[in-house]
């Protein structure tokens, strides 16, 4: 090997070593100030009611911002919405992929599928599951939210904060995730739900 290759080789070496340390530890600091305190609890026909989180579960997820209420509509159809929006900068936690998270909690996952909701002129690619304990039946529609878009695959969704890394930007995250029974008039409800509340839940989220 020539002294010149040995050379080229010694600096491609280094730039990957400093690169691979700069996406390991370097986090720039969220400027994001985010609050969900006054997200809506009625609109259009649904009247929600704010839930505690358990002091473990923020313990594990330690997200910055969150927000959990069951919505009810007049003919007694339930939708449970839960977001989150995490900061990745100095902290530990951040949101949990339910493809783990559910089998382990006793869940099974029967089927699942990809939809897209309308916010205006966006389209957002969702994850919709159909999950089965005992004699429970649930639907959830569940998806992230980066700085390059979204997506409810777990893949895509680490490839979202690795191009975050890349680019010495800060790889905050939201999580939003909603459910209800699982019969035609509770997803039709669900639907009519979404298309009433996820643009809200936008305006509360810092992306563009």
């Amino acid at each position: 090997m020539g002294k010149k290759a040995f050379i080229l080789i010694l600096i491609i070496l280094l730039v990957t070593f400093i690169v691979t340390l700069t996406v390991t530890y370097y986090q720039p600091e969220s400027t994001a100030t985010v609050s969900f305190d006054s997200f809506p609890l009625a609109k259009g026909d649904w009247v929600g009611q704010k839930e505690v989180i358990a002091p473990f579960v923020m313990d594990l997820l330690n997200p910055k911002a969150i927000f959990s209420a069951t919505y009810t509509n007049s003919q007694g159809i339930q939708v449970h919405l839960l977001f989150d929006y995490f900061v990745t900068a100095g902290t530990f936690g951040g949101p949990h992929s339910p493809r783990n998270c559910l089998p382990g909690s006793g869940w099974v996952i029967a089927d699942q599928q990809e939809r897209t909701i309308d916010i205006g002129s966006r389209k957002v690619s969702v994850g919709r599951m159909q999950l089965r304990l005992d004699q429970t039946r649930q639907i959830m529609d569940f998806w992230y939210v980066t700085n390059y878009g979204e997506t409810a695959s777990d893949y895509l969704f680490k490839f979202y904060s690795m191009i975050s890394s890349l680019a010495l930007q800060p790889r905050d995250v939201a999580f939003v995730r909603l459910i209800c029974a699982d019969d035609p008039a509770s997803q039709a409800a669900m639907e009519e739900f979404e298309s009433l509340f996820v643009p809200e839940i936008y305006s509360f989220l810092p992306f563009d």
